[in-house]
């Protein structure tokens, strides 16, 4: 990936830059009672780091936000798989979500009330197994193994380009508290199988396990002030249809660095 062109952007962008138009240069005395007068027309372009609120929504873009949270799935909209999944059983805490916000803004359509969010986030998601098994690559179907072989980590990790579309309602006069729902749409970047042995052996296997190379779903916020929440639900399985679990991704964190 081209990283050049990015950074480049992001150093015009940073910083506030006030362009100032006069109808009348040729006369100063015109220009002062312009500007006096507030006829003089002006466009400002805020870039902002982290979290923080901006009054104007047309400035209001966001760079670096980051989610943490934990990965699961649903299989038939239920938490609790069957007995022929039980290889995939989660044990609490082990799976974690990471979604990087590289890009986010905000466009008002009612004021500042109602805006479009969209952006552009890399998500990270990681199901850690707890039974000990590793993953067959170049196999159709997906198929795993467990050749005795005792594991202290068996973690399934995936890498996807994001983009993401959602309504964030902002009521009130503080604009503190906020609602957003809305649409994603991500490409898979990566993914790999990543083992370690009791005795500390590292093991990495890189393949694309039959896992869908497209996902989108449906994302839900809530946040007042530097707090948020977020939950994100598939609408399509984790594998490839026939070829892999039927499984359905969910992810529910906080926002650390937030609107």
């Amino acid at each position: 990936m081209n990283v050049k062109l990015p950074l480049i952007v992001c150093l015009l962008l940073t910083g506030s830059v006030n362009f100032l138009v006069a109808q009348d240069l040729n006369k100063e005395e015109n220009l002062e009672k312009r500007w006096k007068n507030n006829e003089t027309k002006y466009f400002n372009c805020d870039v902002h780091f982290g979290h923080g609120l901006d009054n104007d929504g047309w400035n209001d873009l966001r760079m670096g936000l980051l989610d943490v949270g934990f990965s699961t799935y649903l299989h038939d909209g239920s938490l609790n798989l069957p007995t022929e999944l039980d290889d995939f059983d989660l044990p609490y805490g082990g799976s974690l979500n990471f979604n990087l916000h590289v890009l986010r803004h905000r466009l008002p359509i009612i004021s500042n009330a109602l805006r479009l969010e969209y952006g552009l986030t890399l998500s990270w998601l990681q199901y850690k197994f707890s039974n000990d098994f590793r993953i067959l690559e170049d196999t159709i179907p997906f198929t795993v193994e467990d050749d005795g072989t005792k594991y202290k980590k068996n973690k399934l990790k995936t890498t996807f380009l994001e983009l993401p579309l959602l309504l964030t309602i902002t009521p009130g006069k503080n604009r503190s508290f906020y609602l957003s729902g809305g649409v994603f749409g991500g490409v898979l970047l990566g993914s790999k199988q990543k083992l370690k042995t009791e005795t500390r052996d590292k093991i990495k296997i890189k393949d694309d396990f039959n896992l869908n190379k497209f996902r989108y779903g449906v994302i839900g916020r809530i946040g007042f002030g530097p707090i948020a929440f977020y939950a994100e639900l598939g609408l399509n399985k984790l594998f490839k249809d026939g070829l892999g679990p039927e499984l359905v991704p969910f992810n529910i964190g906080i926002s650390l660095l937030n609107y």
